[in-house]
Protein backbone atom coordinates (compact mmCIF):
# COMPACT_ATOMS: atom_id res chain seq x y z
CA UNK A 1 0.00 0.00 0.00
CA UNK A 2 1.28 3.39 -0.91
CA UNK A 3 0.48 7.07 -1.31
CA UNK A 4 2.09 8.29 -4.52
CA UNK A 5 3.04 11.42 -6.44
CA UNK A 6 2.93 11.05 -10.23
CA UNK A 7 3.25 13.66 -12.95
CA UNK A 8 2.86 13.93 -16.69
CA UNK A 9 6.51 13.80 -17.66
CA UNK A 10 6.16 15.83 -20.88
CA UNK A 11 4.82 18.85 -18.99
CA UNK A 12 7.05 18.50 -15.93
CA UNK A 13 10.21 18.85 -17.99
CA UNK A 14 8.78 22.05 -19.47
CA UNK A 15 8.36 23.48 -15.97
CA UNK A 16 4.61 22.87 -15.60
CA UNK A 17 4.10 20.32 -12.87
CA UNK A 18 0.67 18.78 -12.63
CA UNK A 19 1.00 16.17 -9.94
CA UNK A 20 -1.52 13.56 -8.89
CA UNK A 21 -1.54 12.61 -5.23
CA UNK A 22 -3.25 9.26 -4.91
CA UNK A 23 -3.12 5.93 -3.15
CA UNK A 24 -2.92 2.35 -4.34
CA UNK A 25 -2.40 -1.21 -3.20
CA UNK A 26 -0.60 -2.02 -6.48
CA UNK A 27 1.42 1.03 -7.56
CA UNK A 28 2.83 -0.37 -10.81
CA UNK A 29 -0.61 -1.41 -12.01
CA UNK A 30 -2.09 1.96 -10.95
CA UNK A 31 0.50 3.90 -12.93
CA UNK A 32 -0.15 1.63 -15.91
CA UNK A 33 -3.89 2.35 -15.62
CA UNK A 34 -3.23 6.10 -15.43
CA UNK A 35 -1.03 5.82 -18.52
CA UNK A 36 -3.77 4.10 -20.54
CA UNK A 37 -5.54 6.76 -22.56
CA UNK A 38 -3.10 9.51 -21.57
CA UNK A 39 -1.07 10.87 -24.47
CA UNK A 40 1.58 12.17 -22.08
CA UNK A 41 4.02 9.86 -20.30
CA UNK A 42 3.16 9.34 -16.63
CA UNK A 43 6.14 9.20 -14.26
CA UNK A 44 6.42 8.36 -10.58
CA UNK A 45 8.02 11.14 -8.53
CA UNK A 46 7.83 9.54 -5.10
CA UNK A 47 5.86 7.38 -2.73
CA UNK A 48 5.05 6.93 0.94
CA UNK A 49 4.74 3.26 1.87
CA UNK A 50 2.07 2.47 4.42
CA UNK A 51 0.87 -0.52 6.38
CA UNK A 52 -2.89 -0.25 5.91
CA UNK A 53 -5.64 1.13 3.70
CA UNK A 54 -6.72 3.37 6.58
CA UNK A 55 -3.24 4.85 6.84
CA UNK A 56 -3.18 5.38 3.04
CA UNK A 57 -6.46 7.24 3.22
CA UNK A 58 -5.36 9.37 6.18
CA UNK A 59 -2.07 10.44 4.56
CA UNK A 60 -3.70 11.10 1.19
CA UNK A 61 -6.42 13.25 2.78
CA UNK A 62 -3.80 15.13 4.81
CA UNK A 63 -1.78 15.90 1.67
CA UNK A 64 -4.91 16.97 -0.21
CA UNK A 65 -5.71 19.36 2.68
CA UNK A 66 -2.17 20.76 2.72
CA UNK A 67 -2.31 21.51 -1.02
CA UNK A 68 -6.00 22.40 -1.38
CA UNK A 69 -5.06 25.92 -2.54
CA UNK A 70 -3.03 24.37 -5.38
CA UNK A 71 -5.75 22.01 -6.59
CA UNK A 72 -6.12 21.88 -10.37
CA UNK A 73 -8.75 19.21 -11.02
CA UNK A 74 -9.83 16.16 -8.96
CA UNK A 75 -6.62 14.74 -7.43
CA UNK A 76 -4.26 16.70 -9.72
CA UNK A 77 -2.41 19.62 -8.17
CA UNK A 78 -0.17 22.35 -9.54
CA UNK A 79 2.88 21.76 -7.33
CA UNK A 80 6.60 22.40 -7.34
CA UNK A 81 9.32 19.77 -6.88
CA UNK A 82 9.97 21.32 -3.44
CA UNK A 83 6.35 20.61 -2.48
CA UNK A 84 6.89 16.92 -3.27
CA UNK A 85 10.26 16.77 -1.47
CA UNK A 86 8.83 18.49 1.63
CA UNK A 87 5.86 16.11 1.66
CA UNK A 88 8.12 13.08 1.42
CA UNK A 89 10.35 14.39 4.20
CA UNK A 90 7.31 14.64 6.49
CA UNK A 91 7.07 10.84 6.26
CA UNK A 92 10.81 10.23 5.84
CA UNK A 93 11.13 6.82 7.46
CA UNK A 94 8.80 5.29 4.85
CA UNK A 95 9.07 7.71 1.93
CA UNK A 96 11.05 7.27 -1.30
CA UNK A 97 11.83 9.34 -4.37
CA UNK A 98 11.90 7.70 -7.78
CA UNK A 99 15.60 7.32 -8.64
CA UNK A 100 17.02 7.27 -12.14
CA UNK A 101 19.32 4.74 -13.75
CA UNK A 102 22.55 6.66 -13.18
CA UNK A 103 22.15 7.27 -9.46
CA UNK A 104 25.85 6.78 -8.75
CA UNK A 105 27.13 8.64 -11.81
CA UNK A 106 29.96 10.95 -10.79
CA UNK A 107 29.58 14.36 -12.37
CA UNK A 108 32.65 16.31 -11.18
CA UNK A 109 35.14 16.07 -8.36
CA UNK A 110 35.51 18.90 -5.88
CA UNK A 111 38.90 20.49 -5.20
CA UNK A 112 39.65 17.84 -2.54
CA UNK A 113 39.08 15.06 -5.13
CA UNK A 114 35.80 14.06 -3.48
CA UNK A 115 33.31 12.84 -6.08
CA UNK A 116 30.01 14.66 -6.56
CA UNK A 117 27.09 12.56 -7.73
CA UNK A 118 24.51 13.34 -10.37
CA UNK A 119 21.16 13.87 -8.71
CA UNK A 120 19.16 10.65 -8.85
CA UNK A 121 15.88 12.60 -9.11
CA UNK A 122 14.70 13.82 -12.50
CA UNK A 123 13.00 16.97 -11.17
CA UNK A 124 15.80 18.61 -9.22
CA UNK A 125 18.82 18.29 -7.02
CA UNK A 126 18.72 16.08 -3.97
CA UNK A 127 21.48 15.42 -1.51
CA UNK A 128 22.56 11.91 -0.51
CA UNK A 129 22.03 12.90 3.12
CA UNK A 130 18.36 13.63 2.31
CA UNK A 131 17.56 10.79 -0.10
CA UNK A 132 19.58 7.67 -0.85
CA UNK A 133 20.72 7.85 -4.49
CA UNK A 134 20.30 4.08 -4.86
CA UNK A 135 16.91 3.24 -3.31
CA UNK A 136 15.49 6.75 -2.89
CA UNK A 137 14.82 6.39 0.86
CA UNK A 138 13.97 9.76 2.42
CA UNK A 139 16.28 9.29 5.41
CA UNK A 140 19.31 9.39 3.11
CA UNK A 141 22.78 8.30 4.05
CA UNK A 142 23.98 8.31 7.66
CA UNK A 143 27.48 8.16 9.08
CA UNK A 144 28.25 4.84 10.77
CA UNK A 145 31.32 4.40 12.95
CA UNK A 146 31.06 0.62 12.59
CA UNK A 147 31.07 0.92 8.81
CA UNK A 148 33.61 3.73 8.78
CA UNK A 149 31.67 5.99 6.45
CA UNK A 150 28.27 7.02 5.14
CA UNK A 151 25.67 4.47 4.12
CA UNK A 152 21.93 4.00 3.64
CA UNK A 153 20.37 2.14 6.54
CA UNK A 154 17.56 0.96 4.24
CA UNK A 155 19.48 -0.66 1.36
CA UNK A 156 23.10 -0.55 2.54
CA UNK A 157 24.31 1.63 -0.35
CA UNK A 158 27.57 3.49 0.24
CA UNK A 159 30.45 5.03 -1.66
CA UNK A 160 31.76 1.53 -2.34
CA UNK A 161 28.77 0.98 -4.68
CA UNK A 162 30.41 2.86 -7.50
CA UNK A 163 33.74 2.51 -9.22
CA UNK A 164 35.54 5.74 -8.56
CA UNK A 165 38.34 6.36 -11.05
CA UNK A 166 41.59 7.60 -9.52
CA UNK A 167 41.71 11.38 -9.93
CA UNK A 168 45.01 12.54 -11.41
Amino acid sequence: MTVYFVTELDNSLAGRLYIKIGRSKALTRRISNLQTGNRRTIALMGEIRTSSVEEDKEIEQDLHRVFRNKLDVREWFSLTPDDVIDSLKRYSSRAYIAVGQDAFEIVPYDRDAVPEFASPWLWGETDLYEFCPKCGWACGWTYSENFGGDLCLECGASESDYDAPDPD
